[in-house]
């Protein structure tokens, strides 16, 4: 008898696609009930009237009240009690659960929280999470971040990444492919982009949240224009090569490096740490520090690209850790 169920807790529309696409694996996975907390369906008004009554620069400057008004999601579950219901929160919907009801609920069901951590310190969800940690309602904090799981006893996993494309595109359209907010690195995105023009390279960069003082060669450059994740990864699997611009400070791997390995891209990177990074292969990823050290030929060459990718990343292999973790543990 299967003595575990996992909840996935999620919230249609209010994350970005990027974030709500990693954990996609887990839609398809028999031991998961996913629960869903934004009640507004179809329902545009309600949906921008949710959006708005938690959006986050509202809510960072005073706390707007009565957001119970849009029920829990949590309330409507029917929990096994004869299992350990496990619930999975990945940190991007901690503003969407009533963690007073949980904790609650934890006293009188066989409940164990578990917190999805992308990023603990410097993403746009940070402060929300570790108000959340301080309430002690997790059994399980999961961090990509070693320096976070050492620092504050998370357990360390992978990054997870489900693949979303199965089919490879018959034809190789571009040389290279961006996609990413402008941040701090607009300027060596330029610089980038203008040495691969002048090398005629066939690229698409689309850089989004580019003020208007700061935009370079409209014409080819797609500046803040919006693109979903499901439809940007159409684009990219028709790219020969992925560009990686690291923002300043930031070490860790990004969706790019999992998209070039899920995918067999080769990848373009000022990541030097990717080389410490499981299937970095020197033939199809490059660092570089400056556009110089680019070697354009390289990307513009067709060659066979294979990382041997073994589904590491998947997130149903942290239902299997958490697994291993509470047999260990006789739960």
């Amino acid at each position: 008898m299967n003595r575990y169920q996992f909840y996935y807790i999620k919230s249609y529309g209010m994350l970005t696609a990027n974030q709500d696409k990693i954990f996609n694996d887990w839609e398809n996975d028999s031991r998961v009930k996913s629960i869903e907390t934004n009640p507004t369906g179809k329902n545009k008004i309600l949906f921008i009237l949710k959006k708005i009554h938690f959006s986050r620069k509202l809510n960072a400057k005073f706390s707007l009240p009565f957001k119970k008004i849009w029920g829990d999601a949590l309330k409507t579950v029917d929990l096994d009690k004869s299992k350990i219901n496990i619930i999975l929160i990945p940190h991007g919907v901690l503003s969407y659960v009533d963690f007073d009801y949980l904790q609650k609920e934890k006293n009188h069901c066989n409940i164990k929280c578990c917190l999805i951590l992308l990023d603990y310190w410097d993403s746009i969800y940070s402060a929300r999470a570790r108000e959340t940690v301080k309430k002690g309602v997790f059994d399980y904090i999961f961090t990509f971040d070693p320096n976070d799981a050492q620092k504050y006893n998370f357990i360390f996993y992978d990054t997870p990444y489900s693949v979303l494309l199965n089919k490879k595109p018959k034809i190789i359209e571009l040389d290279l492919y961006f996609v990413g907010n402008a941040k701090k690195r607009i300027s060596l995105l330029h610089k980038v982009y203008f040495d691969a023009k002048s090398n005629e390279i066939k690229m698409k960069f689309r850089i989004s949240q580019v003020k208007a003082k700061d935009k370079l060669d409209d014409g080819i450059i797609l500046y803040n224009k919006p693109i979903d994740y499901p439809a940007s990864l159409q684009e990219m699997i028709k790219a020969n090569c992925i560009l990686e611009i690291m923002d300043p400070g930031q070490s860790g791997a990004t969706l790019r490096y999992y998209e070039a390995v899920c995918y067999n891209k080769k990848l373009l990177t000022n990541n030097k740490n990717v080389v410490n990074l499981p299937f970095y292969d020197s033939q199809y990823m490059k660092v570089f520090e400056t556009p110089e050290d680019i070697d354009w030929e390289w990307v513009k060459e067709r060659i066979p690209v294979d990382y041997h990718y073994d589904g590491r990343f998947s997130p149903k292999n942290i239902l299997d850790h958490i697994i291993s973790i509470m047999e260990k543990d006789n739960l």
